[in-house]
């Protein structure tokens, strides 16, 4: 209702050609045109004389100039400018005898009675008799600095958001800084709050005392409020002397706060906030309500990284289940592949060599049959993990199939290849393995196969193969090259 009057008083005001009576110049005219026009209006209205004069204010002028009347009245008009320049400005353009009777709407800055200024958005102009003269002017002020300063921290909010070039974290930092920079707060913090548990994410301190990674009592923090509002919080020691007693004052002098939470699908997780040792300001539903979008963007930013981390973790595990043996943990016959493929390039490029070596376990069939395949697993889980322990640190060992398992030797001689191989039969033939209560004895037989890297990969594969195959008809549990 009351927007509906602002309306129509408005347009009124913007489009009568003039007042349907003769006015009189001075301040008794002004006195009845305030009281039964302007008086209630929610919005400040100055009525000036044709000397550029305060004649008469109403009471919303007085709340936005902080004054009394008579502070006003009477006055010129010049003591309500905030620069001398915007007066002249203005008079030239709206506040002279010869002025359009259309009346725009501007900003100019304005100087309170308390000398602290303010952006005012103002229709202003004359108002002249059936005759055409003008009588009065007539300036109806809106103060919008609070507005203005939001609409640009809100495109500073959508520049931050929508860049690039930053990564998550950056952009997390920035909203701290921005949010500290509006609310005239030296502290912002981003927080993680589980049960009673308050985690410091992320912090932008003035003066340097709150870190990422600091834990604090949730109940003794001004975010616990939030918990319990399920929504945005601010208090302000000037406007709520209680705040004295909270646990937030009395450990940590905050007097100033305001915070919003943060979500993830909807699941409460922690909040931002920005506080002050020292009463900052009176707040308002508009800072709540941007406080709260900072708090919306942030949970949305959030929600974001958590799907893309999940995202990333299911890439991960398709790239594990494509490359690596679920059973053993080493890299699977395509992954081996692909190594073989890389180390002979390497090796080209750098004329070096590579020993390529199968192994295969013997009579494992046997194990399985009077074991069970559980210790048949066993048993190639048993000789992956003790290769593993012997190997050089460019070794690379991997399941080729079933029991048998490939060994690349990047750079490595005849001697060093032999060695290496015949270390690890040496280890299983003397491993301590059991079932229950029962050793059971292992073996492989291993073919091995040295290449200067200018070969095809199927001509060493199967020339250590033959190797194997070798060693196998001489009796197992031995080595041949090839």
């Amino acid at each position: 209702m009351r927007d509906r009057r602002e309306a129509t008083c408005m347009t009124e005001f913007d489009t009568a050609p003039s007042l349907p009576l003769d006015l009189p110049r001075d301040n008794v005219s002004a006195h009845l045109i305030l009281e039964h026009l302007f008086e209630d209006l929610p919005e400040a209205v100055i009525i000036g004389s044709p000397e550029r004069r305060l004649a008469m204010v109403n009471a919303a002028a007085t709340r936005l100039f902080r004054c009394n009347k008579h502070d006003l009245v009477g006055q010129p008009s010049t003591i309500i400018y905030a620069n001398e320049i915007d007066f002249v400005e203005q008079g030239e353009k709206r506040f002279n005898l010869q002025a359009n009777r259309r009346h725009h709407q501007y900003l100019v800055r304005y100087r309170r009675h308390d000398g602290s200024t303010f952006t005012g958005e103002t229709i202003g102009g004359p108002i002249n008799d059936s005759k055409g003269r003008v009588t009065l002017f007539m300036a109806i002020i809106r103060d919008v600095t609070e507005k203005l300063a939001s609409d640009k921290v809100l495109e500073r909010l959508y520049a931050v958001s929508s860049n690039p070039d930053l990564s998550f974290e950056q952009s997390r930092h920035a909203i701290l800084q921005l949010g500290c920079e509006y609310f005239g707060m030296p502290l912002g913090v981003v927080s993680r709050i589980a049960n009673e548990r308050y985690e410091v994410l992320d912090a932008v301190d003035a003066h340097d005392s709150v870190r990422a990674g600091q834990i604090y009592d949730a109940r003794e923090t001004h975010c616990f409020e939030i918990v319990s509002r399920r929504g945005p919080y601010a208090v302000d020691r000037s406007t709520h002397p209680e705040v004295c007693d909270h646990p937030a004052y009395q450990r940590f002098g905050i007097a100033s706060y305001i915070g919003a939470p943060l979500h993830i699908r909807g699941r409460f997780v922690g909040a931002i906030g920005f506080s002050s040792s020292e009463s900052t300001t009176v707040f308002t539903d508009h800072h709540l309500k941007l406080v709260s979008m900072f708090g919306q963007w942030l949970s949305h930013e959030m929600d974001r990284n958590e799907a893309l981390r999940e995202l990333c973790e299911a890439h991960e595990r398709l790239q594990r289940v494509a490359s690596q043996d679920e059973l053993t943990g080493l890299g699977n016959r395509r992954e081996l592949t692909s190594r073989i493929r890389r180390e002979l390039g390497r090796g080209r490029r750098h004329g070096r060599s590579l020993g390529i070596a199968l192994f295969d376990f013997d009579h494992f069939k046997q194990i399985n049959d009077r074991y069970g395949h559980a210790t048949g697993d066993a048993a190639l889980q048993f000789f992956a993990g003790h290769a593993m322990e012997r190997l050089r640190g460019t070794d690379i060992l991997g399941r080729w199939g079933g029991e048998e398992f490939l060994l690349l030797l990047p750079d490595a001689s005849v001697e060093t290849a032999t060695r290496v191989v015949e270390r690890l039969l040496g280890a299983l033939r003397s491993a301590n393995f059991t079932s229950g209560a029962r050793r059971i004895a292992l073996s492989a037989s291993a073919g091995l196969t040295l290449t200067d890297c200018n070969e095809d990969i199927d001509d060493i594969v199967n020339r250590a193969d033959r190797a194997l195959y070798q060693a196998k008809t001489a009796g197992r549990d031995r080595l041949i090259l090839l």
